[in-house]
């Protein structure tokens, strides 16, 4: 009785959904992006921007989001529950899409795709790396559950199974529960693996005995790193084979590269170049790219390598709050386009001034760059409809700064930016 009184709010749900997805607001989103994009299992605007010759609006395009753990506290509902029940996270999945949809007065748009993602703990879960749930925060793994106690217990690890390792099970009875579930006009997205080998390998082998590693035994370091790689290879093939779409490279957010812990002072640019770019690089020449290379810490000095050594990046992001943006543009030239982030503090300023100068400051440092504005710095521990008004005030004067700054693009700009 539940689960039919669940699945009809399910229902009402996506007729409303479907009318915003028909609306003319939303055809206007979508024009703000390429036409052959998917929706992210991690977040709906992780979106390469488009070049601004190929949009009618040439200002920078906007997104705006917030962690699930800030709408299952502003929306109210549980949060250990979205990520264990299929029917109920597929209705809090759409709750969300249609109240960002409704209140963020960004470019974001709606699409008939529903993607499953299970959490920053998913890619450790595979090697056996216990996942912690809770109503309180994310599913997340601690260094207590670190699978490589001794450097010898990586010998005991293979390849994950793509059917019963860690959270397979989870996944596939996701997969079909909301396969059976959805109109026919949409489709669901099967769990990728978003997670970069790094950040795997820091939550096997926990963060602090991994940095020791790197100067103690490099090999093992190697070693791992190779599980990890090959791991993911195998399971993107496996997956391509399940849901039979064989393009890797646009299979939703497959290439994305996402770990944290790839930053600076974390790691140098020298351990990076020599333990970690490589299989980087190897995941690069499988997928034919990389979709979204991210760390929400500093990447500004790692951006040398990076521009010199991968062939194709999508986009790339650059916080306010860990990366130097005038550097970083500085150095990229051209070659990759990105996303801004602002820091909290700079959404939520009281002074519509100081707001607008800050976005001016942005865009002048970007002008003639290939870029999006992404507002998700601001992530409340208990948000209310002041946040909400927070996040409407800065799009709205980021969208005013932005077209007043038009033209931003520049011949010789895109002309350096085809080469990657």
């Amino acid at each position: 009785m539940a689960e039919q009184v669940l699945k009809d709010e399910i229902n009402r749900i996506f007729e409303k959904t479907a009318l915003c997805i028909e609306s003319n607001e939303n055809k206007r989103r979508e024009k703000m992006w390429s036409l052959d994009f998917k929706p992210s299992e991690y977040e709906p605007g992780l979106i390469p921007p488009l070049d601004a010759s190929e949009r009618e609006e040439k200002r920078p395009p906007l997104t705006a989001d917030w962690d699930r753990l800030q709408w299952s506290r502003f929306l109210e509902f549980d949060l250990k529950r979205y990520y264990t029940d299929p029917l109920y996270y597929l209705k809090w999945t759409l709750e969300i899409d249609l109240y960002r949809f409704n209140s963020f007065p960004d470019d974001t748009p709606l699409t008939c795709t529903i993607p499953i993602f299970l959490g920053v703990a998913f890619e450790p879960n595979l090697f056996g790396v216990p996942t912690i749930y809770s109503t309180e925060h994310e599913p997340l793994f601690t260094s207590d559950g670190a699978v490589i106690k001794k450097r010898s217990d990586l010998l005991k690890l293979k390849t994950p199974d793509f059917f019963t390792s860690g959270p397979m099970p989870l996944s596939h009875r996701f997969y079909q529960t909301l396969n059976e579930t959805v109109p026919r006009s949409f489709s669901v997205e099967f769990p990728v693996w978003l997670r970069g080998p790094f950040g795997v390998a820091c939550a096997m082998r926990s963060m602090q005995n991994l940095l020791m590693d790197m100067i103690d035994d490099p090999q093992f370091v190697h070693d791992l790193m190779h599980l990890i790689t090959e791991s993911r290879k195998e399971f993107s093939l496996k997956r391509g084979k399940f849901t039979r779409n064989r393009n890797l490279m646009h299979g939703s957010s497959e290439s994305s590269m996402a770990n944290d812990e790839v930053s600076i002072p974390m790691v140098s640019p020298s351990l990076y170049e020599t333990l970690i770019l490589p299989y980087e690089l190897e995941l690069e020449r499988f997928y034919g790219g990389i979709h979204w290379w991210h760390s929400c810490g500093n990447k500004t000095p790692l951006l040398p390598a990076i521009k010199n050594s991968f062939t194709r990046i999508e986009f790339i992001d650059f916080a306010l709050w860990s990366d130097n943006l005038q550097k970083a543009v500085r150095e990229l030239d051209g070659s990759i386009p990105f996303h801004v982030r602002p820091h909290a503090g700079d959404i939520a300023q009281r002074s519509e001034e100081l707001i607008t100068n800050h976005l001016q400051g942005i865009f002048s440092i970007c002008r003639g760059q290939n870029f999006a504005l992404r507002v998700d710095g601001l992530q409340p521990d208990t948000p209310d409809q002041k946040d909400v008004d927070a996040v409407r005030r800065y799009l709205n004067i980021a969208r005013r700064i932005g077209e007043e700054n038009i033209p931003y693009e520049t011949d010789e700009n895109r002309s350096r930016g085809s080469r990657h």
